[in-house]
């Protein structure tokens, strides 16, 4: 056998060893992407498994008390005739359930959410805020919550003044504002 021969048999041998090569890579590839679409639905399993077993929590007080129900109900009609244990009562519900809200939205922000299920969500929440005591509420301290959430409220008033319900119908005509940004600028 010629040297040019080995040459070329060896030149040969390495192209078959890097296609080989390249096509392991490959599977490698596509095997990681697949344990990554897994990994990225167990993620997305958990963290919904963790926001239901939340709003359960917050709930499930309401639901299993009466005389908290009484109170919430009796709170979102009108905040202004609670004495100072209530008014402090009311204002940690209140805290607890635009924090939570304001983490389903980070949520979806981020991904960890579907859109579907941020809409429902979404729902929940603008359902809430056709209780003036909500809306009123917010209005007083949006400076606890970061600015997502106030584009989020703002968002959901404007629909609402849009569909004519009264307190947001009042909020828009008296200039909209929403945020800390909004107290400032107040």
């Amino acid at each position: 056998m010629s040297m040019d021969i080995l040459g070329n048999l060896g030149e040969f041998i390495g192209a078959v060893g890097v296609v080989f090569s390249l096509l392991l890579v490959a599977r490698q590839m596509r095997l990681g992407h697949e344990q990554t679409r897994r990994n990225t639905r167990s993620v997305r399993a958990a963290t919904f498994n963790s926001m239901v077993e939340n709003s359960i929590r917050l709930l499930e007080h309401v639901f299993r008390d009466s005389e908290l129900a009484d109170f919430v109900a009796r709170a979102a009609d009108n905040p202004d005739r609670l004495d100072a244990g209530e008014r402090l009562r009311w204002d940690s519900y209140m805290t607890a359930g635009f924090r939570h809200f304001s983490n389903l939205l980070y949520q979806w922000e981020t991904g960890a959410m579907e859109d579907k299920m941020w809409e429902s969500y979404r729902r929940s929440f603008k359902h809430h805020l056709l209780t003036k005591g909500w809306v009123e509420w917010y209005l007083e301290n949006p400076h606890l919550f970061d600015e997502r959430l106030a584009d989020e409220v703002r968002c959901i008033l404007e629909e609402l003044a849009g569909e004519g319900v009264p307190h947001a119908v009042k909020w828009k005509a008296d200039g909209g504002r929403v945020g800390f940004r909004g107290l400032v600028q107040g």
